[in-house]
């Protein structure tokens, strides 16, 4: 990967990875997230549980994507939209640098969701803020990647994969 990196994946195909990924994570989160119920007795009542089990789910996220974001790897949706998280010199990433990612995305997703809470409901509309950034940034990267120094890179599939054409 290193010399020429892979072109930047274009918004609609960013669009529909997030759509695909949801899907998936509906599965992940509620085999997690009702084993902590099951284990805690959690019902859902405020409390520091209910604390615990916001971080614990926020916990499950970040294991997910910082295991399928790092070293080359990708998640089912990601290969499927053959989309794969670089650096900007288009290398893997690291470990690190997939949580730094998940943590600015996440932080930008909450702050969000906080504005619109306490503030004025109208400022929910920042949830779209970091994809609304693709549309005009150079090489198509949302806020969290120009923060993480990442990009989302739209990769051939290798020789074996492609269909013949005839």
């Amino acid at each position: 990967m290193q010399g020429s990196p892979d072109p930047a994946a274009d918004p609609w195909r960013r669009l529909m990875g997030i759509a695909y990924e949801a899907i998936i994570l509906f599965g992940v989160l509620w085999f997690a997230d009702y084993a902590f119920s099951a284990l805690t007795q959690f019902r859902g009542h405020p409390g520091a549980l209910r604390t615990a089990f916001q971080l614990f789910t926020l916990g499950v996220l970040g294991a997910y994507f910082t295991y399928f974001w790092s070293d080359g790897r990708r998640s089912l949706p990601m290969k499927t939209l053959a989309l794969q998280l670089q650096t900007r010199d288009g290398r893997a990433v690291t470990p690190m640098r997939a949580l730094a990612r998940f943590a600015a995305a996440s932080g930008l997703a909450i702050g969000a969701l906080a504005a619109g809470y306490y503030l004025h409901r109208g400022l929910s509309l920042l949830l779209i803020a970091p994809y609304a950034w693709t549309l005009i940034d150079r090489d198509r990267r949302a806020i969290y990647d120009v923060l993480a120094g990442t990009r989302l890179a739209h990769v051939r599939p290798p020789p074996a994969m492609r269909s013949i054409d005839v």
